[in-house]
């Protein structure tokens, strides 16, 4: 069958690495090299191992095993320095000519939390490439069920339908098909986005009551002066709600972990203060208002498949809120500015054993196994 098809036989390929392997041991020089351990279990020689080890004979082989000694001598000495000196952590300095000058309020976390991501984002213009024949992940299920509700809600921004459940679950059929080659992934997360469906149709019938408009997916950005530079704040809100009394409500969904009230109000998690702000300042197409409520939804699929929770800002308002962060926004962009400014790794480090995506280029285990960046603020 293997023949009909065109591909080689099994014999052939072992007949070519044998070849190849003949060839390569008639050099002048050769190191011939085996595991004695693995898995820190001792390992047995291999009969090719031993009929060379007859072949040469004694006096042979023992000289031929000496001068292996010599280079397992010299990788052993590696392992051993003179004078151990920790690696110090990552410190780059570009140009203010390389450092962005337009960021999302999503990427703002990651300025504030592990500036060294923007760097090697932004400025070095990496992007870490996705395996081949890679399965669906966690992300792929966020965009399906945010595509979703996104097309249910501009669909029927000034009505609901008869039947909302019917409608998102039929939304839901046009975003999911891209999971019909994975039927695995599909038999788990369909289910789930129904349970979800069921939820977000009771939900939004009962959110409508107290709303005049809302508007899914919406883009917008504003522009903060900092000095000779411009800086450009850009952000696209899953939800912008008007309220019947004129004031706005900005809502995002969740289908992973959502901040904690906590993390918004100290500033580490502005996501939606930011989009407050970028509304407070005309920047989604919409005057300039006020925005009273600031919610997250967590969509999971589970039991309940759905929360909603207003964000409790400990006596502020969501203007204030929206102003502060705008605030330490502009701050935070000022001193990147500098060009004596680093910009290092995991300044607010969020996760004690968890890595994100440029952490093995900044040598996170190296400097870190020795006490951290070594008091630096």
């Amino acid at each position: 069958m293997r023949h009909q098809l065109g591909l080689d036989l099994p014999e052939r390929r072992i007949g070519l690495s044998a070849h190849d392997f003949a060839q390569l041991l008639g050099a002048n020089e050769v190191v011939l090299s085996r595991a004695s351990k693995v898995g820190g279990a001792p390992t047995i020689a291999s009969r090719f191992w031993r009929r060379l080890a007859a072949v040469a004979g004694e006096t042979w082989w023992q000289a031929a095993r000496a001068r292996g000694e010599a280079y397992i001598a010299w990788a052993r000495a590696l392992d051993r320095p003179e004078k151990v000196k920790p690696v110090g952590q990552p410190q780059p300095r570009p140009p203010r000519a390389a450092r962005p000058t337009a960021l999302s309020v999503t990427e703002i976390e990651h300025w504030l939390r592990d500036p060294y991501t923007i760097y090697a984002r932004h400025i070095l213009k990496l992007a870490r490439l996705d395996p081949v024949d890679l399965a669906p992940t966690a992300a792929d299920r966020g965009s399906a069920i945010h595509g979703a509700i996104g097309d249910f809600v501009k669909a029927f921004a000034a009505a609901l339908p008869a039947d909302p459940y019917g409608e998102l679950v039929a939304c839901g059929r046009a975003h999911f098909a891209r999971l019909d080659d994975f039927p695995e992934a599909r038999a788990f997360w369909w289910p789930r986005f129904l349970r979800i469906a069921r939820w977000f149709a009771d939900w939004e019938t009962e959110r409508r009551k107290g709303l005049q408009e809302a508007r899914a997916e919406v883009p917008g950005r504003i522009k903060i002066a900092l000095g000779e530079r411009t800086f450009v704040l850009s952000g696209r809100a899953d939800r912008i709600e008007r309220q019947t009394d004129g004031s706005y409500s900005i809502v995002d969904f969740k289908t992973g972990e959502v901040p904690s009230d906590k993390q918004v109000r100290v500033g580490v998690a502005p996501q939606l203060p930011l989009e407050a702000a970028i509304l407070r300042h005309g920047g989604f197409g919409i005057e300039p208002a006020s925005v009273a409520q600031l919610v997250y939804v967590k969509l999971k699929g589970g039991e309940p498949a759905g929360e909603a929770r207003v964000i409790d800002l400990d006596g502020l308002t969501a203007d204030d809120a929206a102003d502060h962060a705008l605030a330490r926004l502009k701050a935070v962009a000022l001193c990147f500015e500098d060009e004596t400014m680093p910009y290092r790794s995991l300044v607010l480090s969020m996760w004690k054993n968890r890595y994100g995506t440029y952490d093995d280029l900044a040598r996170v285990k190296e400097w870190s196994a020795t006490g951290g960046p070594g008091g630096q603020e």
